[in-house]
Order: structure tokens, then C-alpha cells, then sequence
């Protein structure tokens, strides 16, 4: 007897939809019924043969989730229902006759109405307290806008606010640095605002910063303050320009004052049940100090973080040459929290560039960046961490057990991150610590298949792979159109063999993680201001991106023993879904709506209760859902995206 039910012969894969002349079925969700034995159990597909659920005996299910198909995480294997025992780990999958035998007085039933039931979303790279603690910020909502509206929006904040004192700070975030129509950032456009107060725009891409002279002179820039390392102060000839890159955006956001810590629990509880509201059931907090370790836990042991959490330690450029007392700290962290039952801290974070969109154009390049006209410049970006260096670090790392993960945009980081782990193998005796580069937004075509070759993780953030304003105005014409055309070569990974793992990078985006799953498919999304699709042969299967947000991420995660799919003996980090996600066209699964999830087998999101509305996502045809559709009174300003955070974020 299978644990898992086969698909009916013939199938379609990745993507099922309607038949000819057919709509897709609208589904309805029904409450959770509890006690009673009260199973709803009705057949969802007809003719499809399942395999037998489990050797268990009957009668021990906690809960029982039916009406619904199954994507248990295999293109040809789908159930009706599961069952889920007291402990949280599922003892049952198949046809809803079979697991009907698990029913018991006691059981919980889950009605799924007919939408998908599968593992919840595994978010391998993401800021959670940045995201969180951003609900407390006004947010220009990454638009693209000319000077005269931006503004008037900024403008309508200060008005609003009204406190008009020279150190009261004003911070506002998703400012879309490669959004502005007809100029480039200057702090003069800022400063011709009627007020007196420190200005400080957080770019969406979490590498651009844009500050009124109050705020240079706040924090002592000058035009002959050198720019920091992994950094620039954009300076003309008199003085800064209020444009900052990289490293430079926190020598001036680092005077705002940060939130009280009651905002930030504050914060911190409506963030994480958004996270849960939106299906995210594990996630990785990448690159945030080791002893933000401490925070989390608390947050964990106190029951505001539902989710499995995972930590990646930053590894700064300027730490590599004390490496062994950073990693000595490292150590002691990871020591400390060893045995705890949700959260590990394994992996380390190194930057190895910045971003390629103009005006940065940090992220390095084997090939020069392009001026406007086409020609050639002598500008690659650079190289944070030489390879040398990154090939010690990594190293070190690796023999001592640590999982790698490095920040690489441009094909030389690519490359450089490559390179590194490959000298990490030869030393140490092999892949071993499943390594990850992420973010990939190039790659040479000869660096392909060296993700299989070396076991190395290619994690990817999909709702980029769009035609949208960074992809388009602000990177088309330095790129030239060959490599513009080889954007996040996820088609090309895919086919190369290499492992796959979705996540968001919230909040430096919008958090959707269904749009995500969509645009790997289309390569459109809700982000396309084009309405067409960015390298539409680079798309992959929905089941394989499926895979890319569930099992891929959790064998980064080093999860894939107890989460990432649905069969028996994993524990039941499940979402029910509000529709069936291979019976819809592929763009309306950007707008699926979790209508439950859970997490060891606990509901920890309910759609139908008052808290749970709040995360309905009403997003179908515009941008991603950039948090909760409500947003409650006590966070000012209905910020719907990020905030600052301390350590970079990306």
C-alpha cells in the first residue's frame, strides 16, 4: 500500500486547467467543523485511483483535512485527504475512504472545499524583523513617479504629521529608485519641501538611499566625507547629492531613531501572523546579526512566531580578515541554540556585490556596464569580497560546518561565489553543507551547470523575473540586450539540473509568495507594467515551482526530513488553499487566498475569524500583496511594506 495517491492516467503537468468549453469550478470555503466525526467527506476527483493511506490503526487523527486536492509534491501524486495525529505529523494520505478510517470523536475536520491542500510555503531568504517592523513607516509603494508627484506625496505626509522640529525625522520606504521619470535622486527636490525636518527615502531595493540636507547634516556628511566600504556618497561639485549606495544609505539612516521596543512586539506580532495568513510555514532570516538570535527565540518561545525559523549570521567584508573570532562568535550562537525546537543557526551570509540597476550599478560584472548610448564603459561594479578572500572565508566556514549563502546579483559574484565553494570542496573532502548562492540575476552560460556539478543551491526570488521598472528602464540599455535577455535564468538552472529555492527577500519586495509561484511560470506576474513576460523561455513548470517554494526550500533549510512534502510521518506544515491551483488559468494564482494554515499539525491561521480577514489576498491584477489587506489603527500611517532594520538587508 502507497502513501501517496497516484494521479489519474493522463494527467496533465505541470499546469491542469479547465477543459475546452469548460470554466474552472469557483470554490467555496467552509468553516472548520470540530467534533462530532463530521468529516465532509466528497469525492473530489472522479476516477482517480488512490493507493492505501497508512498502516495505522484507525481512530487517532487530530484533525482529518477533506474536499480538496492534495499536491502532495510529486507531478503524479494527488490525494483527497489526510489525517494528522495529536503530535502534529501526518499518519495518513489518500482517498477519503481510506483516511475516513482515522476518524474519532475527537477529530477536527477541515473542509478544504476543493481548493489545493499542500506543504506550506518555505521562505528561504527573507528580512522578517526589517518587514515587520516596516508596518510602523509611511511607504511610497515602490511607484514609478515624476518629482512633482513624489512630492506632493510627501508633502501630504509632512502636512499630516505636522511635528515641523529640525531632528524629528522622516523616514518613509519603498521609494523606487529606478521609478523616478524625469531626473535622477538629488537631495535639492527634497529639500524644496516646506519643512525642516531630516528626510530619509529607503529605496525598495534596499541599496539606495535618498536624504535632504537636513539629514546629511545630521549625520556629518560632508563633500569630503569619504565613502564607506561597500559604499558610495554620490558627490558633485558642491557636496553630496543626497544619493547613497550600499553601505553609505546607513551612515544617515542610522540617526533616525528606531522604534520603541513596545511598536517593535507590537510590530513583530501582527508581522508573523501575516506571514502565517499568506502560507509561509518556515523562513530563513538572512544576513541579520548572530545575536538577533536571541530576539527570535523569545519571540518563538513566546508563541509570536509560529513559524520555523532558520538564521543566517552576516559575515562583513571588514570581518573576513578576523575571521576566526567572527566565526569563534558565530560558534558560540550556534552552541547556544542547538537544541532548540524551532529554530537553528547554521548558516552564514557574505555579500559578495550590490545591485545592477542604474543608478547603482553595484553588482559586478564579467562584462562592463553599457553608458545610455550603448558604448562600452571601463564600470564593472565590484567585487565585495575579492575572491581570495571569499575562497578563505569559505573555507573555514565549511570545515567548521557551516552552510554558506552568498548575496550575488552579478555573473563575476556569481562566479567569485562558485569558485569559492569549489575551493571550500577540494579542501574539506566535498559537498557537504548544501552551499547557496542566491538572488542570480546572471550568470554566465559555462557557470550553469556548475550548481549541479558542485550541489549548490540556486536561490532565486521569481516575482523579479518580471518587465517592471527595474528590470526595464533602469537595467535594459546598461546591459545591452543579450544579457537583458538572460535575467534570472531560471529555465536554464532547471534544465542544467541544479536545486531550485524559492523565496521572497521581503521586504525588499512585496510579499506575495503565490505571485512568486506564478511569475516562475509566466515569467509575468503582477509586476509586469508591460503586460508580456520577461524571457518567457527561462519559465518553469507550476509543479516545479511548486517544488522550488516546498521541498526545495526545505532542503536548504535543512528541513526536508520533517517538512517540504505531504506523506506520511512529515509533520503537517500544510496550507489549504482557496482554490485548486492546477484546475485555474496560471494567473489567477497570484491571487490565492490561504484560507488555512498549519504548523505541527496546529491551526495558526483561520481565514474565517476576524484575524485571519485581515490576510485575504485581494490581489488578482495589480501589484503584490504588500502585507495584511488591513491594517490596524495602532500601526500609523497604513504602512503596507518595510522599515529600516540595522544590518543590510539584502
Amino acid at each position: 500500500m502507497s502513501e501517496e495517491a497516484q494521479a489519474p492516467q493522463g494527467a496533465t503537468t505541470p499546469h491542469d486547467t479547465a477543459k475546452p468549453g469548460e470554466t474552472p469550478r469557483k470554490l467555496s470555503r467552509r468553516g472548520l467543523l470540530i467534533g462530532g466525526g463530521a468529516v465532509g467527506l466528497a469525492a473530489v476527483a472522479a476516477g482517480v485511483a488512490f493507493g492505501a493511506a497508512s498502516r495505522r490503526p484507525a481512530g487517532d487523527a487530530a484533525i482529518i483535512i477533506s474536499n480538496g486536492r492534495v499536491w502532495t509534491g510529486s507531478p503524479e501524486r494527488f490525494a483527497e485527504a489526510i489525517a494528522i495525529d495529536s503530535r502534529g505529523t501526518i499518519v495518513a494520505v489518500g482517498t477519503e475512504a481510506e483516511v475516513r478510517r482515522f476518524n474519532g470523536p475527537r477529530t477536527q475536520s477541515i473542509d478544504a472545499g476543493g481548493g489545493t491542500v499542500m506543504p506550506g510555503i518555505h521562505d528561504s531568504h527573507m528580512h522578517s524583523f526589517s518587514g515587520a517592523e516596516g508596518l510602523y513607516y509611511p511607504s511610497l509603494e515602490n511607484a514609478s513617479m515624476s518629482v512633482a508627484e513624489l512630492q506632493k506625496k510627501l508633502q501630504a505626509i509632512l502636512d499630516k504629521e505636522g511635528d515641523d522640529r529640525p531632528d524629528n525625522w522622516l523616514v518613509v520606504v519603498d521609494w523606487n529608485p529606478a521609478g523616478l521619470t524625469d531626473a535622477v535622486a538629488h537631495r535639492r527636490y527634497l529639500d524644496a519641501l516646506r519643512t525642516k525636518r531630516p528626510i530619509f527615502l529607503r529605496g525598495s531595493d534596499f541599496h539606495n538611499g535618498w536624504a535632504n540636507s537636513r539629514a546629511l547634516e545630521i549625520a556629518g556628511i560632508t563633500a569630503a566625507t569619504p565613502s564607506p566600504e561597500g559604499g558610495v556618497i554620490v558627490q558633485e561639485a558642491d557636496g553630496p547629492t543626497g544619493l547613497l549606495k550600499d553601505a553609505a544609505m546607513w551612515l544617515v539612516s542610522g540617526k533616525a531613531p528606531e522604534l520603541t521596543e513596545a511598536q517593535k512586539r507590537e510590530a513583530h506580532e501582527y508581522g508573523f501572523a501575516f506571514l502565517a495568513g499568506v502560507g509561509i510555514t518556515s523562513f530563513m532570516d538572512a544576513a541579520g546579526p548572530a545575536e538577533r538570535a536571541d530576539a527570535f527565540a523569545e519571540l518563538s518561545d513566546s508563541g509570536v512566531i509560529p513559524q520555523r525559523i532558520s538564521i543566517a549570521c552576516g559575515v562583513a567584508a571588514e570581518e573576513i580578515a578576523n575571521a576566526d573570532e567572527t566565526l569563534a562568535a558565530m560558534k558560540r550562537v550556534r552552541a547556544r541554540f542547538a537544541e532548540h525546537p524551532r529554530l537553528t543557526v547554521g548558516t552564514a551570509k557574505v555579500f559578495m556585490d550590490g545591485v545592477a540597476e542604474y543608478p547603482a550599478q553595484t553588482a559586478a560584472m564579467l562584462d562592463p556596464y553599457l553608458d545610455p548610448d550603448g558604448t562600452p564603459t571601463d564600470h564593472r561594479g565590484e567585487l565585495y569580497v575579492s575572491e581570495d578572500d571569499f575562497a578563505m572565508i569559505a573555507t573555514k566556514l565549511d570545515r567548521e560546518g557551516w552552510q554558506i549563502h552568498t548575496h550575488s546579483i552579478g555573473d563575476h559574484a556569481v562566479r567569485a561565489s562558485l569558485d569559492g565553494f569549489e575551493a571550500a570542496q577540494r579542501a574539506n573532502g566535498g559537498a557537504r553543507n548544501r552551499h547557496t548562492v542566491t538572488h542570480i540575476q546572471f550568470c554566465s552560460e559555462q557557470d550553469l551547470p556548475r550548481f549541479a556539478e558542485n550541489e549548490v543551491i540556486a536561490n532565486m526570488q521569481a516575482q523579479w523575473a518580471a518587465p517592471f521598472s527595474f528590470t526595464l528602464d533602469a537595467l535594459e540599455p546598461y546591459v545591452g540586450p543579450e544579457r537583458h535577455r538572460k535575467q534570472y535564468p531560471l529555465g536554464s538552472l532547471a534544465a542544467e539540473g541544479a536545486r531550485l529555492a524559492g523565496s521572497s527577500d521581503w521586504p525588499v519586495d512585496k510579499l506575495n509568495p503565490w505571485n512568486q509561484v506564478r511569475t516562475a511560470v509566466d515569467r509575468t506576474g503582477t509586476f509586469s507594467e508591460t503586460g508580456g513576460a520577461l524571457s518567457p523561455d527561462q519559465g518553469i513548470a507550476l509543479n516545479d515551482s511548486l517544488l522550488m517554494h516546498t521541498a526545495g526550500a526545505a532542503y536548504q533549510l535543512f528541513q526536508d526530513e520533517i517538512t517540504g512534502a505531504i506523506r506520511v510521518g512529515m509533520q503537517a506544515d500544510v496550507v489549504v488553499l482557496d482554490r485548486d491551483l492546477f484546475g485555474v488559468p496560471i494567473a489567477e494564482v497570484s491571487g490565492t487566498t490561504v484560507n488555512y494554515t498549519l504548523i505541527d499539525g496546529e491551526v495558526v491561521h483561520d481565514v474565517s475569524t476576524q484575524d485571519g480577514k485581515r490576510f485575504v489576498n485581494r490581489t488578482v491584477a495589480a501589484h503584490a500583496l504588500a502585507a495584511p489587506a488591513v491594517v490596524p489603527a495602532a500601526l500609523p500611517g497604513g504602512r503596507h511594506a518595510v522599515c529600516c532594520g540595522a544590518a543590510h538587508p539584502a
